[in-house]
């Protein structure tokens, strides 16, 4: 029989863990939790949604395990304060690996990590606890990436270190043999090529719209 997990959050990470844990994973997802100050509905996805203080009382440790599914709030500072409570009631944090993701069989899948499908680890990778890894990453030959991070379909090369309470955007790269600090906001896009501080920000480029508008575009090609 399946193992049942219930999921702490129902917002749009859940929903995407419910969807990767329910068609890609050894698991039954039997609901989900929030925080009773946050229980806004009785039903998500056709599961109950349950407020913690209920679920602590009704569901014990030795029945399901728990994914905490709670985005980038404050740093994954958010999560991970969750995390820790979950883990101190006593149950089991449950991890994901896509069986659509290149992993190498050596890789140390902790606590509350998520590891979604088309990402390529490379050997000799350290991944932290508590960690996401979004659809479309690389991550190279012996990086080390701390604990409470989220990176979304970025690159990082060969033994690069991230800081926990990293977040790291969308296309970003970050080139091989670097230090990137604690706390580190690494926004979209964004290119590092040298060590980072801690609780430093690096903004991508963003595009900026030309002169010439669409309208233009279609008189200028109607012209020629």
């Amino acid at each position: 029989m399946a193992r049942k997990l219930w999921i702490f959050g129902d917002g749009s990470f859940a929903d995407m863990a419910h969807h990767l844990f329910s068609t890609d994973s050894s698991y039954q997802v039997a609901g989900f939790t929030v925080d009773a100050a946050y229980l806004t509905r009785e039903q998500f996805n056709g599961l109950p949604v349950l407020a913690y203080e209920a679920f602590r009382r009704d569901v014990r440790p030795d029945e399901a395990d728990v994914f905490v599914a709670i985005g980038v709030a404050d740093l994954n500072a958010v999560r991970a304060a969750k995390v820790a409570q979950v883990g101190a009631d006593g149950y089991k944090l449950a991890s994901f690996v896509s069986s659509r993701a290149f992993v190498p069989p050596t890789l140390v899948v902790r606590a509350n990590t998520m590891i979604m499908d088309q990402v390529n680890i490379h050997p000799k990778v350290q991944v932290g606890s508590n960690t996401v890894i979004w659809s479309n990453s690389r991550i190279a030959l012996n990086a080390h990436i701390g604990s409470h991070v989220w990176i979304t379909s970025a690159v990082v090369g060969d033994a690069t270190a991230i800081g926990d309470y990293t977040f790291v955007g969308l296309n970003a790269t970050i080139a091989p043999f670097l230090r990137v600090g604690r706390h580190n906001l690494i926004g979209a896009a964004a290119v590092i090529v040298q060590d980072t501080e801690d609780h430093a920000i690096y903004r991508g480029p963003r595009s900026v719209a030309s002169r010439v508008s669409t309208q233009q575009l279609r008189v200028r090609r109607l012209i020629r």
